[in-house]
């Protein structure tokens, strides 16, 4: 008797719609306990090289996360399943699903083997300075593999319009990491380094429990999941060619912003690291909020249109994307830009954490927020045209970036220190996106940014920043109290809001509408 397996379902552009919705309201829940979680961190350890090092030995199994959880998998995957079910179907998607499954999980394992070498042979010849966070790092490594087999797994979720569980994992893993620290903090007095040991087991643990829970929405959208060894189809080999580049394209952002901390750990020094990795923390608010919420929600409507070869709507769905990703995030950014030192306040200013180190963090906080309009613009754009099937272009924009950044990173931090590094990599996410732009005509797909429009588009952002540092600046020191907070925040969303209805009717009815 053959099972049945249920009927898979197409991506419309409300469903798009929806898949970005829910990812936003599931990655806000996630943010809001990730805030609670940087609180407890900078009341726990403050601004220490202990947090310094651990912040370092995060980068590396951190950077796999937003790569394959944010990135590669979805990028080159979701097209390939959507391309193998438009030509030969359900049998063919779900061998190709299961072979890919096999090949990552064990370059995975090969490669965390390998890296828990290096460590181990480091830690040998390393100076005492060296030792934490060279073991946080080989204990917090593994978590690489459960934590991109899970991103695996949200593939044929999103593919198949589910969205509920690939967004909801998150939130399991800042409930963990608050837990570790609420479990150690009666001993952090005596042993700041065992207390990160600890949390680093922890964060482990989280990791595979992310994966677990994606494993029933799996099986929900009719695909299997025990692993195939080998491709022996050419949609498979064509998915591993494709893989590589596609992982590259989406790397820039991420490595360009774990190259800041690495270089911030060397050359300012491992307390300093702290500043990189809170400002970086509090980029990802808005930046998975509407950016990488976006980018999720279209890629399925992207890879189903273009492997239709529905171009004209194709063009229409990115600019859609873009216009709306741009009015937001920007905003966004303007609003946090004018509010840094109160929101900053008000999040860490709590045991270990000294208000003396606020001013130098606001500063470095508001040269990374010019970040947000290039990474998610790069997000979106390399995202619609892997989906046709241009993997080299962005692979190669993206490789452009890195050295710009590194180069401006070595140049800057000596002479501004952290906050250096935030301005370099703004510079070289901003490059990435222009050069992005460039050759769209050529895969059939319109320019999706009018200059006539900017203006209309960026009205908002002008609008939350002015009433909310107006807001700030009438409430005065209690601007930095959490109903002060909540005020400015408020105000300036809600002139946000009336600047859209007056200037973009139209975007305000289409929300509305649902997409």
């Amino acid at each position: 008797m053959t099972e049945e397996r249920p009927t898979p379902e197409r991506v419309t552009g409300r469903a798009a719609f929806r898949g970005s919705a829910l990812t936003s309201i599931w990655t806000l829940a996630s943010r809001i306990l990730g805030f609670v979680r940087d609180a407890m961190m900078t009341a726990t350890f403050g601004m220490s090289p202990v947090f310094g090092s651990f912040s370092v030995a995060w980068v590396l199994p951190n950077l796999f996360r937003r790569l394959f959880g944010e990135g590669a998998v979805g990028a080159a995957v979701q097209p390939a399943l959507a391309r193998e079910r438009e030509e030969k179907g359900e049998e063919a998607v779900h061998m190709l699903y299961r072979t890919f499954v096999g090949w990552t999980g064990m370059a995975l394992i090969l490669l965390v083997l390998i890296g828990e070498a290096i460590l181990f042979f480091w830690m040998g010849v390393a100076g005492e300075d060296e030792e934490l966070v060279l073991l946080l790092a080989a204990l917090l490594l593994p978590y690489s593999i459960p934590i991109c087999l899970s991103a695996l797994a949200t593939a044929p979720q999103h593919l198949s319009g589910r969205f509920l569980a690939p967004a909801a994992a998150p939130v399991i893993l800042n409930l963990i990491w608050i837990g570790a620290l609420l479990v150690a903090e009666p001993q952090v007095a005596e042993n700041l380094d065992s207390t990160a040991i600890s949390l680093c087991l922890a964060l482990l643990a989280g990791g595979i429990l992310q994966y677990l829970v994606q494993l029933p929405g799996v099986r929900a959208a009719g695909f299997p999941m025990l692993p195939h060894a080998g491709f022996r189809s050419e949609s498979g080999r064509r998915t591993v060619r494709e893989f590589l580049p596609a992982f590259a394209a989406l790397a820039g952002v991420q490595i360009n912003m774990a190259l800041d901390q690495a270089l911030v750990w060397g050359i300012v020094g491992a307390e300093a690291n702290s500043f990189a990795y809170l400002s970086n923390r509090l980029l990802q608010l808005p930046l998975a909020l509407i950016g990488i919420a976006v980018a999720t929600g279209t890629l399925p409507l992207f890879s189903r249109l273009s492997a239709e070869g529905r171009f004209e709507e194709l063009s229409s769905a990115l600019r859609n994307a873009v216009e709306g990703t741009l009015l937001l995030i920007v905003a966004a950014a303007a609003g946090l830009w004018v509010l840094a030192p109160e929101v900053l306040t008000v999040l860490f200013d709590h045991g270990r954490y000294d208000s003396a180190d606020t001013p130098l963090l606001a500063e470095t906080l508001r040269a990374y927020l010019w970040c947000l309009p290039g990474a998610t613009l790069s997000g979106l754009l390399t995202r619609v045209r892997q989906s046709r099937g241009d993997y080299r272009g962005p692979a190669i924009i993206a490789g452009i970036s890195i050295p710009v950044n590194l180069g401006l990173d070595l140049y800057l931090l000596p002479k501004m220190g952290v906050p250096g590094a935030g301005w370099a990599t703004a510079v070289a996410l901003t490059l990435q996106a222009a050069l992005l732009l460039s050759g769209l005509r050529g895969l059939n797909i319109r320019k999706p940014v009018l200059v006539a429009r900017l203006p209309k588009l960026l009205a908002p952002a002008v609008a939350a920043a002015g009433v909310s540092g107006l807001f700030s600046t009438w409430l005065a020191e209690n601007s930095a109290t959490i109903p002060g907070i909540c005020v400015c925040i408020g105000s300036g969303v809600l002139a946000a809001v009336a600047a859209t209805a007056i200037l973009l009717p139209g975007e305000i009815r289409s929300l509305l509408r649902g997409g």
